[in-house]
């Protein structure tokens, strides 16, 4: 672990020190010649709190715990300064400045999109994941995914039947797996050269408000979001939100008549994103008219070739 993590690690052990702040403090031109106690006192002064001996012990321990619990399960520790942190992440709108990576590291620096979507979704849904997936598998891009039953489970199967990589963005500490079910899968993932990432330290459990923070961070690791199927009120659209205030492509298969026709809660945010209601859609994406130039309906197989072109222009 490099320096830099160490002393993000202790920064983020700092009570009312998230990652912005960190993220300030890292960034000090003369941060070499800075001792660790200066950097926590920086920090202190940011959230105008003064910093007590007995807080920067605290800290300290924080930090070597997480220390430790990476060694004993496999996992890096980066920072945003190291080489090896997303430079996704780095230049998205989401601030996260410790990184939890276990598995295959590269790959957060490999081109990626995220498949998201409900966790129960209809036939058409669980077919055009794995289409999807499949696809662009085939390319040669990593798919991102939040290892959730449903659209996420069926991506993350998908890319490694397909002999592709998938990151799976956990909403926990990397000491366990939720959902419990998914537990074969998440080995799965590390087996086929993939990797498990969290933003959140060893011991921290999945509550709800993680999920929230989760769904941003798999929107900010790649380079553009597939959101399969969503009801008006999924926790899909977070990302989709985040990917659409980051400039970023946001794909949407259109439904099936079929779908349509039986009246499926699960589209009702596809056929919204897919109308002419522009009022609507900015309104579901908490966006201007501008930004909706980011958002792209695939409605055929034809369009496989546009999502590429759009997803493959974020690289550059």
């Amino acid at each position: 672990m490099s320096d830099d993590a160490y002393n993000a690690l202790i920064l983020s052990g700092l009570k009312g020190v998230g990652p912005s702040t960190i993220e300030k403090v890292l960034a000090l031109s003369s941060y070499p010649l800075k001792t660790l106690v200066e950097l926590c006192e920086y920090a202190s002064d940011l959230r105008k709190k003064s910093l007590t001996s007995e807080q920067f012990d605290e800290a300290r321990r924080y930090a070597d715990f997480q220390i430790d619990m990476a060694s004993k399960n496999d996992t890096k520790i980066i920072s945003l300064l190291d080489s090896e942190f997303p430079r996704a992440l780095a230049i998205s709108g989401v601030r996260v400045a410790v990184l939890y990576v276990k598995g295959n590291v590269e790959l957060l620096n490999s081109p990626s999109v995220a498949v998201i979507g409900t966790r129960q979704p209809t036939l058409h849904g669980e077919e055009i994941t794995k289409r999807m997936t499949h696809w662009m598998v085939q390319q040669g891009w990593a798919i991102v995914s939040g290892l959730a039953l449903g659209c996420d489970s069926i991506a993350h199967k998908q890319a490694i039947k397909s002999f592709g990589k998938t990151v799976a963005v956990m909403a926990h500490g990397l000491h366990t797996v939720s959902p419990s079910q998914n537990k074969d899968l998440a080995s799965s993932i590390l087996s086929s050269g993939g990797a498990l990432v969290s933003e959140f330290a060893f011991d921290v459990k999945p509550i709800p408000t993680n999920f929230v923070i989760r769904d941003k961070t798999q929107s900010a690791l790649s380079q553009g979001v597939m959101m399969i199927q969503s009801d008006l009120v999924g926790g899909s659209l977070h990302a989709s939100r985040a990917a659409i205030k980051d400039r970023r492509p946001l794909i949407v298969p259109y439904p099936t008549d079929q779908d349509i026709r039986n009246s499926e809660s699960k589209i009702s945010a596809n056929l919204l994103l897919a109308s002419d209601d522009v009022i609507g859609k900015c309104n579901l994406l908490k966006c201007d008219p501008a930004a909706l130039e980011k958002l792209h309906i695939v409605r055929r197989r034809e369009d496989y070739d546009m999502m590429l072109e759009v997803l493959s222009r974020s690289l550059r």
